[in-house]
């Protein structure tokens, strides 16, 4: 499996979009949370591949669902939006963004 995204992998306008994505055990968003690995747009596709805090998450689906029915809105001319789940390499707390600390009280 690829290592995670570097910021050049990162289609700002797919994290805007997959801000509203709530991790609901937590409360942050996919994208606070450093859950997104890639997020690239083409013209006619999206490609996305999150992880979750733990593999023994029972929402996965669910927000995996959440996140291409965000994409579809938000993107309704791409031809494909897929959204793959991944468990490599594994999430870390430090993957969490700086917006993300705050909003956990961690600064």
């Amino acid at each position: 499996m690829p290592a995670p995204a570097s910021t050049a992998s990162l289609d700002t306008n797919i994290l805007d979009a997959l801000q509203a994505v709530i991790d609901p055990e937590v409360g942050l968003s996919i994208v606070d949370l450093g859950l997104v690995y890639r997020a690239m747009r083409t013209d006619d596709a999206i490609d996305v591949a999150i992880t979750l805090t733990t593999r023994a998450c029972p929402l996965g689906r669910m927000i995996v669902r959440e996140a291409e029915d965000r994409l579809r809105q938000r993107f309704p001319d791409a031809g494909s939006v897929d959204v793959k789940l991944v468990w490599e390499p594994p999430w870390k707390p430090d993957r969490i963004t700086e917006q993300g600390r705050a909003q956990l009280g961690r600064h």
